[in-house]
């Protein structure tokens, strides 16, 4: 298994404070209604509309850091894939994208680059919430509702699969409900991930990870987060897989409110029913979830659940495994109110269960790119780049720009191109002649405006932009 390492079902947002029963409003973090009729627009309409909203993701990790795919340059800078779904600026992308980095930015089809933090992440769920400030509002994707995704419908995958940006594959939905052994990662703690996947035959590789799935009617359906790449000697082709949308939707509301996602605790055992299970129990199917054992004092034996039931729906939607039961189960807000319906002896019935919180096994660090971080000042004094005169034949300064001769790594300067030995030749409107043209010129822009500039190399000039930080 390779994984990429580098994101409507009713929202169970009840008041946990137990002074109300009343239902609150869940923040308006996202749109669910797709914007075109489902059916009506091609594959080229599809991937049209939905390619503004698709961003690249870039952050630096520092020295001795783990984190998501590496664009090659000394294994020091993750990148991947996000989509925004507000126009205020909010955007969702896989955690190892974004795990541990710094200087977190991200890159708009149109070419704008924007600081970006991260609101929330959930390592399980490998979800991350990001947000970026911008004067103008965004290109939105709506999010869809996975459950109701077919086998075999088309879809398409944005992302940005080595450096290729905004590339577009077609495909269908090959599997819902796809359960991955995720112990292959080798990870500490890859027991805990979710690992339950819509798979694709639309084409996911590095760089992809973060990106959307999105369905023939133009909403987000999954979020893109691996694919396999089968043995050496036996190597696969066309295995995607997808974190389903409606996970998604679920951790929304609390990783906008606290930056967590705090789980629910049921107090059960459940397994999946094979086809022995199946004809010993009188089962009608082998969809469902058997329950296997129940805990003392837990909110299922309170719900009144015994070993024997099998869970076949949660809130009035199917229970399809044993791990389809352990996501709705731990991914609902604790202390609301969920109906279940289950077998037992033959005899469909209906329990009310209410979860409680799990105990926190421990506090995680506050990301360093966290938005509720002090933002450090930007120095308007700190330039990405050194110079010096350009000489010529003899010796002499030529009068016709100035020399790179230092470009700090992966500085906004490095990441628009520029390079030691480069000629500067005009910034702005202001001709560059000698070194402290530079300074001069650099200082008439205000931090966060793009600075354009005329450079020469090997006797060819061009033009570069770069944002003033």
């Amino acid at each position: 298994m390779r994984w990429i390492a580098a994101i409507a079902v009713g929202l169970l947002s009840l008041d946990l404070t137990g002074q109300s029963g009343r239902a609150r409003e869940p923040p308006p973090v996202w749109s669910g209604a797709p914007r075109h009729a489902k059916g009506t627009a091609g594959l080229a309409d599809l991937a049209e509309r939905a390619r503004a909203a698709v961003v690249h993701v870039r952050g630096e990790m520092p020295d001795g850091s783990a984190a998501g795919e590496s664009d090659g340059d000394g294994g020091r800078t993750s990148i991947g894939t996000g989509f925004i779904i507000n126009k205020e600026g909010y955007l969702l992308t896989n955690v190892l994208v974004v795990r541990g980095v710094i200087d977190l930015r991200v890159r708009l089809l149109d070419g704008r680059e924007l600081g970006a933090c991260v609101v929330g992440a959930d390592m399980a769920t490998d979800l991350a919430l990001l947000k970026v400030t911008t004067k103008r509002p965004l290109p939105v994707l709506a999010l869809g509702d996975s459950a109701s995704v077919r086998v075999g419908e088309p879809v398409i995958a944005i992302g940005n699969p080595y450096g290729f940006n905004h590339s577009v594959t077609a495909g269908i939905v090959s599997a819902k409900e796809r359960v991955v052994d995720r112990a292959s990662l080798h990870e500490p703690g890859s027991e805990e991930l979710y690992s339950f996947f819509i798979q694709t035959d639309a084409s996911i590789n590095l760089g992809n990870s973060g990106g959307p799935l999105i369905d023939a009617s133009g909403a987000v359906i999954g979020v893109n987060a691996a694919f396999w790449a089968g043995h050496p000697l036996q190597p696969a082709q066309g295995i995607g897989f997808a974190i389903p949308i409606n996970m998604a939707k679920a951790l929304l509301p609390r990783l906008m409110e606290t930056g967590t996602a705090r789980r629910a605790y049921l107090g059960v055992d459940a397994q999946p029913i094979d086809p022995a299970l199946e004809a010993a129990l009188k089962l009608p199917s082998g969809r469902g979830a058997l329950i296997a054992s129940i805990e003392k004092g837990s909110p299922a034996e309170a719900a009144g659940l015994e070993p024997g039931d099998v869970v076949v729906t949660w809130n009035g939607a199917d229970v399809a495994t044993s791990e389809d039961f352990k996501i709705d189960a731990q991914l609902s807000t604790p202390g609301a109110r969920i109906k279940i319906a289950l077998l037992r002896d033959g005899k469909r019935s209906d329990r009310e269960i209410i979860p409680r919180a799990a105990p926190a096994k421990e506090v995680a660090p506050r990301h360093p790119s966290s938005c509720a971080r002090t933002p450090e000042p930007l120095m308007a004094n700190v330039d990405d780049f050194d110079v010096q005169e350009t000489p010529v034949r003899g010796g002499r300064p030529s009068g016709a720009g100035v020399t790179v001769t230092r470009v700090t790594d992966h500085s906004a300067a490095a990441q628009a191109g520029l390079r030691i030995g480069d000629v500067v030749l005009r910034i702005g409107k202001s001709g560059v002649r000698v070194p402290p043209d530079v300074a001069q010129a650099m200082g008439s822009f205000k931090l966060g405006d793009p600075v354009p500039m005329l450079v020469r190399r090997s006797g060819f000039d061009f033009w570069m932009a770069f944002t003033r930080r």
